[in-house]
C-alpha cells in the first residue's frame, strides 16, 4: 500500500487550497493511505474524510519530532509549504520520494523540484507536483465535503434569514482589508434592497466587524457571526449563502470548494499570486505604482495604504447585486 504525506502548514485558506492535491492522491491511490500534516484546523476542517489522515502540527521542535516519526518511510512526501521544517522534516523521516518546490528553503532536500511561479492558480501549481512524479490530475475542483445534517443544524443554531450575502470584512494582515467604511457602504446599500447581510470572521477578526456595524446607518438586518463559530459551522454559513464578499482571504476559497459564488476586493495583494475565486468575480486595484505587493504583506512598504481604498464601493454593489 503506497503510503503518501501532504505537508501544508500555513494559513486556513493555503490549506482549502491544497484540498485539490489531497483528492487527486486519492484518485491516484485509492487504496493508499493519504495523510496531510498542517495546523490543528487541519483536523476539524477535513477530519471527516474517511480516506484522510491529519496530523495537526505543533510548530516546536518536539511537535515537529513527533511528526516526523509518524510519517517515517513514507514512500511518497509532497512539501507545499516552502519552509524549511517542511523540507528538512521530509528528509528526516527518510520519505523515500520527496518532491517539493524550487524555491523552497532548504530545497536541495527534496529528490524531485518543481519550478515555482506565479501567474497562474494555486491549483494548477500544486498539480505540477503531481506531475513531477507521473500522477494525473483526474479533477480541478477543490474539495470540502459538507454534511446536510451540519445545514440545518447551523441554520437553527444560528436563526439564519432564508437568502442572505455573507461578508467577510478582515483578513490576517491590514494591507488586505478593504476599508470598513466601503463595507458597511455596500451593506447599507444591500439592507435598503431587502437583501440579508451575515458577518462572519473568527474571534481575531470581532473588532473588524464592530467598527462596520459602527458605521452603518441602521444595523437591522445584519446577523454578526463573528467569533461565534466553529470552522466547519463557517463552512456551513458560507454554503447556505447566496454569494460571499471577501477581502482576498481564506473565505473565498472555502466559498468555491462549497460552490457558493463569491466577490474579492483586492487591496495590496492580486490575482496574479494564482489565490483568487474561479467561480464568481474578483476586483483588483489599477493605476497604482506599487501594486501588487507581496503576497502577504503585513505592513505598507511605502506606508499610504492606498490599496485600501482603491476599489469603489460603487463597482462592489453592482457585481454583488449582478451576482445574487
Amino acid at each position: 500500500m503506497e503510503r503518501v504525506v501532504v505537508w501544508q502548514s500555513a494559513f486556513l485558506g493555503d490549506l482549502v487550497l491544497t484540498s485539490n492535491l489531497l483528492l487527486n492522491l486519492h484518485l491516484n491511490f485509492p487504496k493508499g493511505e493519504i495523510v496531510l500534516v498542517s495546523q490543528p484546523f487541519g483536523v476539524e476542517l477535513f477530519g471527516n474524510i474517511p480516506w484522510l489522515r491529519v496530523i495537526p502540527l505543533e510548530k516546536t521542535l518536539k511537535g515537529t519530532y513527533r511528526v516526523i516519526q509518524l510519517i517515517r518511510g513514507f514512500e511518497l512526501g509532497f512539501g507545499v509549504q516552502r519552509g524549511a521544517r517542511t523540507s528538512l522534516s521530509l528528509f528526516l523521516a527518510k520519505v523515500k520520494e520527496r518532491v517539493g518546490f524550487h524555491n523552497a528553503e532548504m530545497n536541495f532536500l527534496f529528490t524531485r523540484r518543481v519550478k515555482h511561479r506565479w501567474g497562474i492558480h494555486e491549483v494548477k501549481r500544486n498539480q505540477k507536483l503531481l506531475k513531477a512524479v507521473g500522477l494525473k490530475a483526474y479533477s480541478h475542483d477543490l474539495f470540502l465535503p459538507i454534511e446536510e445534517t451540519l445545514l440545518e443544524e447551523v441554520k437553527g443554531k444560528f436563526n439564519l434569514p432564508e437568502e442572505y450575502v455573507v461578508i467577510a470584512p478582515s483578513a490576517n494582515f491590514k494591507p488586505k482589508r478593504w476599508l470598513e467604511e466601503n463595507f458597511a457602504e455596500v451593506i447599507d446599500n444591500l439592507l435598503k434592497e431587502g437583501i440579508n447581510v451575515v458577518l462572519t470572521g473568527g474571534k481575531n477578526d470581532i473588532e473588524v466587524s464592530k467598527r462596520v456595524l459602527s458605521l452603518l446607518k441602521n444595523p437591522n438586518g445584519v446577523v454578526d457571526l463573528t467569533g461565534k463559530t466553529t470552522l466547519r459551522e463557517l463552512v456551513g454559513v458560507i454554503k447556505l449563502a447566496k454569494v460571499l464578499l471577501s477581502n482576498d482571504s481564506a473565505p473565498v476559497h472555502i466559498a468555491e470548494a462549497v460552490g457558493t459564488k463569491v466577490l474579492t476586493v483586492y487591496c495590496a495583494t492580486s490575482s496574479y499570486y494564482g489565490f483568487y475565486p474561479r467561480r464568481g468575480v474578483y476586483l483588483e486595484p489599477k493605476n497604482l505604482p506599487c501594486h501588487p505587493c507581496k503576497p502577504n504583506p503585513k505592513v505598507c512598504k511605502i506606508k499610504t495604504e492606498e490599496c485600501r481604498s482603491a476599489v469603489n464601493p460603487k463597482n462592489v454593489i453592482n457585481n454583488l447585486i449582478r451576482l445574487i
